[in-house]
């Protein structure tokens, strides 16, 4: 039961309404053609190696919560307050842009003006942001699955992948921009992603339970890329300036499907907008102030609303992308140094072995 929880957390912290909406994989994949299904083979195996070395590290150094993670990575309190700073600018930014999803999703859908809807948001995220978040974060977990389910069925269905073989453009310059754009893509998925990681290694046993919760989200990751990406190839329609792909490609299909989608999209965006938001505010201790910044903060969405839902992906993630490559490269250099140290005290234990054998004779 502990993988299970744990890939569907993971899962879940991935893929967002961004990421359902279509418009990240076509920015950072769908638009490199054949390329990007080896964009998407490098960000699921550097995110495995993510998943992978936090949980190991958070396991060796007996880590309990993310700013003591942050300590220990470091080394330096100066990269620590980086790395706060960076994660708390990026939830908020990931506040931002899933309130203007939610603009986007009405103006698109149903043509109603941001104005409204943007005051509408702000007022449903402010009292949601008073209530307790435990039942958000129950229902993030629900909607997930179901997503998850209805992107892989929709695909399968819909767009048979001998068509995606097919059709792919040939186009070799993309590569290096492809696997660039993976990198990225993976780097500011893991700002938020290593905080959830470390708090759900508390409950995973051992280094087979890593193995195995590294390999199935991997799996589960790539695969849905892949789905949406099939989606974004094979329609007809001409999606590279939709704010939101998926629900205009799901006009050729049924209108069930659409609307069951519709309707995961719209709940996965206000919930990652809650829990966003909720990361920002988290650590104000003083009420007055909570109620103060966090009203603030909900007006704010108002007027960056008007800027759109996919101008925001398209500049802000890639920017994070670039920022979060420090996070990654500290992980990376922290996971090496504990399997060094690991193999130097192996070889001092097996020497010791060695001595003791040869004085017991």
């Amino acid at each position: 039961m502990n993988i299970v929880k744990a890939v569907s957390v993971i899962i879940g912290t991935i893929i967002g309404a961004g990421f359902a909406s279509g418009k990240e994989i076509y920015i950072f994949f769908g638009q490199y053609g054949k390329f990007g299904i080896i964009g998407a083979m490098v960000s699921a195996t550097l995110t495995g190696v993510i998943i992978y070395s936090t949980i190991a590290i958070t396991k060796r150094l007996q880590i309990k919560s993310n700013n003591e993670f942050l300590e220990k990575i470091s080394n330096s309190s100066k990269v620590k307050i980086i790395l706060e700073n960076v994660i708390n600018a990026f939830l908020l930014v990931s506040f931002w842009i899933m309130c203007a999803g939610f603009c986007t999703f009405f103006k698109q859908e149903f043509k109603i003006p941001i104005i409204i809807t943007a005051s509408i948001n702000a007022i449903i995220t402010y009292f949601l942001l008073m209530k307790n978040m435990d039942g958000i974060i129950k229902l993030n977990l629900i909607v997930v699955p179901i997503m998850v389910v209805i992107i892989i069925a929709i695909s399968i269905k819909n767009y048979p992948i001998i068509n995606l073989i097919n059709n792919l453009n040939t186009n070799t310059q993309n590569l290096g921009k492809s696997i660039l754009s993976a990198i990225l893509y993976t780097s500011y998925n893991s700002i938020t992603l290593i905080p959830i990681i470390v708090l759900l290694t508390t409950n995973i046993k051992n280094k087979r339970e890593n193995k195995i919760i590294t390999l199935v989200s991997v799996v589960i990751f790539f695969v849905l890329i892949i789905a949406i990406y099939q989606m974004l190839t094979l329609s007809a329609v001409n999606i590279s300036k939709i704010e939101i792909p998926v629900l205009t490609i799901l006009d050729e299909c049924h209108p069930v499907e659409k609307m069951v989608y519709s309707i995961a999209i719209i709940t996965a965006i206000l919930t990652s907008a809650i829990s966003s938001g909720y990361g920002v505010v988290e650590n104000i201790k003083d009420r007055r102030k909570y109620k103060t910044i966090t009203f603030a903060m909900c007006l704010t969405e108002i007027p960056i609303a008007y800027i759109g839902f996919g101008k925001l992906v398209e500049i802000l993630y890639p920017l994070f992308g670039v920022i979060g490559i420090i996070q990654i490269i500290t992980i990376l250099k922290k996971a090496n140094s504990i399997a060094k140290n690991a193999k130097n005290w192996y070889k001092l234990y097996r020497k010791n072995e060695g001595r003791n054998s040869k004085n017991e004779t």
